[in-house]
């Protein structure tokens, strides 16, 4: 949706470039590339160079000739100072400086030492040690030619004001006009000749906030305002020849712009609304110019990020209403004529130095981009690596990645993925960053609901991205994809999971996400999972078996041996099951069946099944689906020793389908599959498994690698239904230690919410 927008133009000043300077270490500031250059087409101007600057370039002071910039920060930091009249920039000897408001006085700082240094001419107007000062005075605020200190007393600091005597000696006096018991002591820079002090006094318990001008040359306050509370906000005040600017802050997100004419007593308060980081306030003739800074890298979002200026009540400009200046601002430094250079940005001209002053045209203050960065404000993709084609997550390593790279940092970034037949999504949001690195997702197959694994098939997906600031316009990019996975045997609805069937006592199937199911570890989430309906009547069967993907669907099958002998396949679609197909008369003559295991190499499930006398017979696949299995192939006889005969696919590290068996006494035998339809010789591998009602060979529950066997526990109902036996690769030892689920959802299953608390529920 549209973000907050100037709605004025901000113009290109003329910088005209110059070789030159009276000073060392002079360089001229290069032209700027055609994507600096900045136009401001509404005002048909013609197209003029901007200065280019590095990026992060904060102006601190500016005077007569020139403004003082520095960029980088800790011992990379770069001070220069840039004349006006051509843009001619000299790079500052040493580390740190200081500008003095108004002026072209910078401070140098080395050690201890300090310089105060007047860039129109080169000299240098003095210099001290503040070591000498003992620890007794610690400097506050630096003047033209010398600076004010405060007494290291905590609880009654003494302010005086500091300069040099002809023999180059400190001299001190001290600040008269604040009243005894003044503390909480704040210095800031005013007009010519003056500074500011924000301070508190305490009597009877009841704080009061003071706002006082002071007057260099006597060392004296000469003006104090009453204030509402001011101390817990950074923000520092103005003052002009005119007004005194100050922001209150009573509440903890709330501030409060606080305008008064010098020597009178009626205060005029703006709300500003929330806060997040210090207001700047500035005064510029008959308006006053205020906005939260750092808008640029806030994390949140308010409208004062915009600065703003606002016509003072009685002067000239009120009923001007209110200007916008710049969509964010870093900091501001007064000029001595009044107008300000704002480091800052706006949406059309990027970030930069903005020069704002009156407008002679509309006397209405107007910015206009001093020099450029090169950096946009705009909230701009710059890389993208989206999903699109086919995704195979079998090869990904079970999971989708995506990444969106943005202009900057903070932003607020969401995904969503959207599975279209059946409209269930993923969806994912990342919040802002240290650096604009690139804004990762990373899916791990599942939906939202449930945690159910995702169904392959058509899938779009749509980004979203907001600037966390407001800043800028939202960026939404849209794509889609195809999702795919090798078919799993037991997986009725292709989403590369396998499922649990239950048959209930009246004849209903239902399908479980076994991936779901059976690695929730947190049982309420198991218990509101939604199972898919296959339909009612299968209590028609006798036997019923799932096969894996007979018919070519990728999804699983099921057959189911009906009581008159007919067998029936119920091929898998992706959404369930599809109509049956009768693929087989006379199978009555079989009393188990096992389907899902290749015994035969060729990649196809294939499916067995044992007669009355015990004799055991192979069906291979044929991979069609009207006619699914081969001739028969007789495997041997014997087979009647066995209650139950489960087919696990490969437990046993080669690359054909396993079977188990489980006899009358509760021994489980492995046979491994050889590829050729038949088995080497049987391995026992368990004892103790007539404890269960029924096996089922499900296949890979949790993706890694390995076919797993559940066992259904019947008689404990409803306290432990079922037990997972994770395979472990080795035929030796084919499962782990088995893990009881006790309910984990599975106590709810049924048409009634009870099934299986009741007997003649059958699993598959």
């Amino acid at each position: 949706m549209p973000r907050r927008r100037l709605a004025g133009a901000v113009t290109a000043v003329v910088a005209v470039t110059a070789t030159g300077l009276a000073a060392p270490s002079a360089s001229a500031a290069p032209n700027p590339s055609p994507a600096s250059t900045m136009v401001s087409a509404e005002q048909g101007t013609e197209q003029q160079d901007v200065l280019t600057m590095p990026v992060g370039t904060v102006a601190h002071s500016s005077g007569p000739t020139g403004f003082l910039a520095s960029h980088g920060s800790g011992s990379a930091i770069s001070y220069t100072w840039t004349r006006h009249k051509d843009g001619v920039r000299t790079q500052l000897p040493g580390q740190l400086y200081g500008g003095i408001a108004g002026t072209d006085i910078v401070v140098r700082s080395s050690g201890t030492v300090r310089t105060h240094v007047d860039m129109s001419t080169g000299t240098e107007l003095m210099t001290y040690d503040v070591s000498t000062l003992d620890g007794t005075y610690a400097p506050k605020l630096y003047l033209g030619t010398g600076f004010v200190a405060s007494t290291s007393a905590e609880e009654q600091p003494e302010p005086y004001v500091f300069g040099q005597d002809a023999q180059g000696r400190l001299v001190s006096r001290k600040l008269t006009g604040l009243p005894t018991g003044a503390t909480n002591l704040r210095f800031t820079s005013g007009t010519p000749g003056t500074f500011l002090i924000s301070y508190l006094t305490r009597a009877n318990g009841v704080d009061r906030y003071r706002l006082a001008v002071a007057d260099t040359a006597s060392a004296s306050v000469v003006e104090t305002y009453e204030t509402l509370k001011t101390t817990n906000n950074p923000s520092v005040p103005a003052v002009s020849p005119t007004h005194v600017a100050w922001i209150e802050q009573t509440d903890p997100t709330q501030v409060t712009l606080a305008v008064v004419r010098r020597g009178a007593t009626e205060v005029e308060r703006t709300p500003l609304g929330a806060v997040y980081y210090r207001t700047t306030v500035r005064l510029m003739g008959d308006w006053v110019v205020a906005g939260v800074t750092h808008g640029g890298i806030a994390t949140s979002d308010t409208p004062d990020y915009t600065l703003t200026a606002r016509p003072l009540k009685g002067g000239t400009a009120e009923g001007g209403g209110v200007v916008d200046l710049l969509d964010h601002v870093t900091y501001t430094t007064q000029s001595p004529d009044g107008s300000l250079i704002a480091t800052g940005g706006t949406l059309e001209h990027g970030e930069g130095l903005y020069r704002i002053a009156l407008d002679p045209a509309t006397g209405k203050p107007a910015a206009s981009l001093l020099a450029s960065t090169g950096v946009p404000t705009a909230f701009l993709l710059t890389k993208e690596t989206a999903p699109s084609g086919v995704v195979d997550l079998d090869r990904n390593g079970g999971s989708l990645k995506a990444s969106w790279t943005f202009s900057r940092h903070n932003a607020l970034v969401g995904l969503v993925l959207t599975h279209t037949a059946s409209g269930l999504q993923w969806t994912s949001y990342r919040a802002w960053q240290s650096s604009t690195v690139p804004y990762t997702f990373d899916w791990n197959g599942l939906f939202d609901r449930d945690d159910l694994p995702a169904y392959n098939g058509a899938y779009t997906w749509t980004m979203t991205a907001s600037p966390a600031n407001g800043i800028g316009d939202d960026i939404v990019r849209t794509g889609g994809f195809t999702l795919t996975r090798t078919p799993e045997r037991h997986d009725v609805n292709d989403n590369g999971s396998p499922d649990l069937l239950v048959r209930s006592q009246t004849g209903k199937l239902t399908a479980f996400d076994g991936g779901h199911v059976l690695n929730t570890a947190d049982t309420s989430a198991a218990d509101e999972y939604q199972p898919r309906d296959l339909g009612t009547g299968w209590n028609t069967y006798a036997l019923i078996t799932a096969t894996g993907d007979i018919g070519g669907t990728k999804a699983g099958d099921l057959v189911g041996l009906d009581k008159t002998g007919a067998l029936w396949l119920h091929q898998g679609n992706g959404r369930g099951l599809a109509p049956r197909t009768r693929v087989g008369g006379g199978w009555q003559i079989y009393n188990k069946l096992a389907g899902g295991s290749d015994l035969t190499g060729d990649g196809r499930p294939d499916l067995l099944a044992t007669d009355t006398a015990g004799v055991l017979w192979l069906y291979k696949a044929t991979g069609s689906a009207t006619a699914p299995f081969a001739k028969r192939v007789k495997v041997g006889g014997g087979w009647g020793a066995y209650s139950e005969l489960t087919a696990t696919g490969d437990i046993g590290g080669a690359a054909t389908g396993d079977l188990v068996a489980r006899d009358r006494d509760g021994g489980l035998w492995l046979y491994l599959g050889k590829g050729d339809g038949t088995f080497a010789p049987r391995t026992k591998v368990g004892n103790g498994w007539n404890a269960y009602t029924k096996l089922i060979g499900i296949g890979d529950t949790d993706g890694d690698g390995r076919n797993d066997l559940v066992a259904y526990d019947e008689k404990n109902a409803p306290d432990t239904l079922l037990h997972v036996y994770k395979g472990s690769g080795n035929w030796k030892a084919p499962f782990a230690t088995g893990q009881a689920l006790r309910n984990h959802g599975m106590y709810y299953w049924g048409e009634d919410g009870r099934g299986l608390a009741t007997s003649g529920h059958h699993i598959y």
